[in-house]
């Protein structure tokens, strides 16, 4: 823009995701908008939760950090959906885009990326030195162990549960991957969503190009293959009917399934 024109600047938001969802995509293609930026690395304005709290001063840390977001930044994180942090969203006035995929693929995805990447995970010794087939990691992954780690609705349900809540925008990893007339569907709708009534900085019909052309999966240390489907490839009989038993009511409320009968 030039020096005589008017600095238009976006109000600050966040934006989080079921993990395995197609976080590092939906953060590049954030950045990608002109003049927005959020370092993925900056631990100061990454918000997690992925537990029910009961301290409440995780809430009161994350109420001050979120509160510290300037124009033209956003936050990152994955948050379990609860009506405090609703709440505190809407006391600050802050807008938040979300991003869910396939459960299935996100389990596929976690039995690979806990014992290569999350060291800080209960199960990454276990998948690392017990259960070293991703069959064997799955279904530990669907029941959960006592104790350690919770059965796969216990755990990814809350995430899921911000695709309900009305101040949210929330798409899907498929909605990006599908085809390109998707994905410029869908980002539009995001830009649209964030700027609202204020004129953006470029036409949307400029700006959504530029965030596509941003999308880059080999800067993403966490990215294996952001397939669509992935888990037809690796659940067997055994797999399907012990997430249908546990899960399978997360695939109908997340809008993959309509009944047990896959």
């Amino acid at each position: 823009m030039s020096k005589n024109s008017n600095i238009v600047q976006l109000a600050p938001f966040l934006m989080s995701s079921v993990p395995k969802s197609g976080t590092h995509l939906l953060h590049q293609v954030l950045n990608g908008m002109p003049n927005l930026t959020n370092d993925i690395n900056n631990m100061e304005k990454k918000f997690f939760i992925d537990h029910h709290v009961k301290d409440i001063n995780i809430f009161k840390d994350h109420f001050y950090r979120l509160a510290q977001l300037q124009p033209n930044e956003f936050g990152v994180g994955h948050m379990f959906h609860s009506d405090v942090y609703a709440s505190m969203l809407s006391k600050l006035n802050l807008k938040h885009v979300f991003i869910f995929r396939d459960p299935r693929d996100v389990l596929v995805s976690l039995s690979y990326f806990i014992p290569n990447k999350w060291n800080e995970h209960p199960l990454y010794n276990e998948f690392n030195h017990n259960l070293t087939v991703p069959k064997e990691r799955m279904i530990t992954l669907i029941q959960g162990i006592k104790d350690c780690w919770p059965n796969f609705d216990d755990w990814n349900r809350p995430f899921y549960n911000w695709i309900t809540d009305s101040n949210t925008l929330a798409i899907s990893f498929e909605d990006l991957m599908l085809s390109n007339e998707s994905r410029y569907k869908t980002i539009t709708k995001v830009v649209q969503y964030l700027w609202g009534d204020t004129t953006p900085i470029i036409p949307f019909e400029k700006m959504v190009p530029i965030m596509v052309a941003n999308i880059n999966p080999s800067e993403s240390n966490t990215f294996r293959k952001g397939k669509i489907g992935s888990w037809r490839e690796e659940f067997d009989n055994e797999i399907k009917e012990k997430f249908k038993e546990v899960a399978g009511n997360l695939l109908i409320d997340a809008g993959y399934e309509t009944d047990n009968n896959w």
